[in-house]
């Protein structure tokens, strides 16, 4: 069920990123919203960020890691390309922001 998921969600990636790159004006302002909801959701889940799911972000192999990242870096450059360039800034400032919150939900607390 996990991978089903995984493969779904990474195929709409790919439809997201082609729109943004190959569509017309009418399916690049489509991905433009779909990019900019999930641009507040991202946000959005700063503020709710538990251990629990900081553990879940930062537990994964090295190789997630690094497919994860430039799935983000392509959706930057798409965006730029597309001619959304600050939704690109917005999008990589909530990605880099995520990880950056996991990475600190994840040290641990010092106590004076």
């Amino acid at each position: 069920m996990k991978s089903s998921t995984q493969v779904f969600t990474r195929l709409m990636d790919a439809a997201l990123l082609s729109g943004l790159v190959l569509g017309n004006a009418d399916v690049k302002v489509f991905a433009f919203w779909m990019v900019s909801i999930m641009v507040v959701l991202m946000f959005m889940g700063l503020l709710v960020m538990t251990p629990e799911l900081a553990e879940k972000i930062q537990g994964r192999s090295i190789i997630k890691k690094a497919f994860g990242v430039l799935v983000h870096a392509l959706y930057v450059a798409a965006l730029i390309y597309g001619g959304f360039p600050i939704l690109a800034a917005m999008y990589a400032s909530a990605a880099s922001l995520i990880r950056i919150s996991a990475e600190a939900k994840l040290a641990p607390q010092v106590k004076p």
